[in-house]
């Protein structure tokens, strides 16, 4: 009976415990997402810092640019972020149609991230001059490279 008692007395601790100690929820998509867009400016400012020894005043000026130059790139990536997964998932359906409507999109894609890294590396050069403008690009692509090998899925 004693042996029952303690039995049912450590059951309803540890569901009394299991009560008032809310659970980790699960990070909804968006919030996975701010999350890694900040890591990656975090991590992108210190390998900026380090790789082109800036000055506090110079990456303090430079982030914001970089940020909205990052935040539009991305905005490209979604244009055919579909046809795209079902592309890289061999998907069978696929229509000669939506390959090349794929292959277009592409196309362009590289063009307006061309275009857009043109304006938004020049917009720098009111915080970078020399050396360093002229690195800016090789260096953001660098780590770009390094960041997402370390992350993949």
């Amino acid at each position: 009976m004693k042996r029952f008692l303690y039995l049912l007395l450590a059951l309803t601790l540890f569901v009394s415990a299991e009560a008032t100690n809310p659970q980790k929820q699960k990070p909804t998509p968006e919030q996975a997402k701010n999350a890694m867009r900040d890591k990656v400016r975090q991590e992108k400012r210190a390998f900026l810092i380090k790789e082109l020894s800036l000055s506090t005043t110079e990456i303090d000026g430079l982030m914001p640019i970089l940020n909205e130059l990052d935040d539009k790139r991305f905005a490209l990536w979604m244009g055919s972020k579909n046809l795209a997964n079902r592309f890289h998932r061999k998907d069978k359906t696929l229509t000669a149609e939506e390959l090349n409507s794929l292959f277009e999109q592409t196309l362009d894609f590289h063009v307006k991230e061309a275009e857009l890294e043109r304006t938004y590396y020049l917009r720098c050069r009111s915080v970078l001059s020399g050396e360093k403008l002229v690195r800016l690009p090789f260096v953001c692509k660098d780590f770009a490279r390094r960041f997402f090998a370390r992350h993949k899925r």
